[in-house]
């Protein structure tokens, strides 16, 4: 059937240039729109977010990663006590792994976490500043 023609066979006058019309009316109005100056919404601080800069969290992850890699979980345990929290890595890591996450730092706004092989003796594989 032709879009032209009505669902009892008879043909509706001007269809095609209705949507002409219509589709020539939305552009015009979304181009309104756009015209005019841009602002942008500031976005105020997170209370649990520290302001330091990348720099930092980035000099922490290296330093913890130089300290933490490749030490005994028991180490780890011994120097920071119990984690708040002990997660599963989704589809269990490469090696096997689960994290340990620590609180936050005040000098660098990291979240303390590691990732700790879970094969044999468990070991940190990584620190990551969340």
């Amino acid at each position: 059937m032709d879009e032209r023609t009505h669902s009892m066979g008879r043909q509706l006058p001007g269809t095609a240039a209705v949507r002409g019309a219509w589709g020539l009316a939305v552009v015009l109005g979304l181009g309104a729109c756009a015209e005019g100056e841009i602002h942008r919404i500031p976005r105020p601080s997170h209370p649990t977010f520290s302001g330091a800069g990348t720099l930092a969290r980035a000099e922490r992850e290296s330093e913890m990663n130089r300290q933490w890699q490749n030490k005994p979980l028991a180490e780890l345990l011994d120097a920071y006590g119990r984690p708040r929290m002990v997660m599963n890595i989704p589809g269990g890591g490469m090696p096997p792994s689960f994290a340990v996450v620590y609180g936050t730092d005040p000098g660098s706004g990291c979240i303390d976490a590691f990732a700790v092989s879970s094969r044999g003796n468990p070991v940190v594989r990584i620190y990551h500043c969340r």
